[in-house]
């Protein structure tokens, strides 16, 4: 059963706002939105990758007990769907209090989407935070 773009929309709204929850310690509307399937895969901040509903779900769970952002916003850097799968490229901006400073934080994040059963699902999370900008050394024109 194929979806509309506005449900395409609607999810990643919604999905969004679950990552906003899981950056500030409470997984459970995230991972209520992966599918339950043995191939999803999260690939984290922490320096692993999980593959399968069941340690993927360990690790998200483990990973929203370690963070505790709040003012969550995205930059949509890329998006796009094709028939039942879907992608998205983004930066994620977060903050948090810690000992009266005030700690920033950029993950870039990619996620993809499959459409299961007429209803779309996370699949696969690639987050990491943002490095520092390297410049390039110019090359001299010969």
């Amino acid at each position: 059963m194929a979806t509309s773009e506005k449900d395409f929309e609607a999810f990643l709204d919604t999905c969004r706002k679950a990552v906003a929850h899981q950056v500030s310690g409470r997984t459970e509307v995230f991972q209520a939105l992966w599918s339950r399937s043995d191939d999803v895969v999260l690939i984290g901040a922490a320096g692993s990758h999980q593959k399968g509903w069941h340690d993927v779900s360990e690790r998200l769970s483990w990973a929203s007990q370690q963070l505790n952002f709040g003012a969550f916003h995205v930059e949509d850097l890329l998006t796009d769907v094709s028939g039942d799968l879907a992608f998205t490229v983004d930066l994620e901006h977060m903050r948090r209090e810690v000992d009266g400073t005030t700690e920033h934080r950029t993950l870039r994040s990619s996620q993809g989407y499959r459409l299961e059963g007429g209803q779309w699902r996370v699949v696969f999370r690639h987050g990491d935070p943002m490095a520092e900008d390297t410049i390039l050394p110019t090359q001299s024109s010969q």
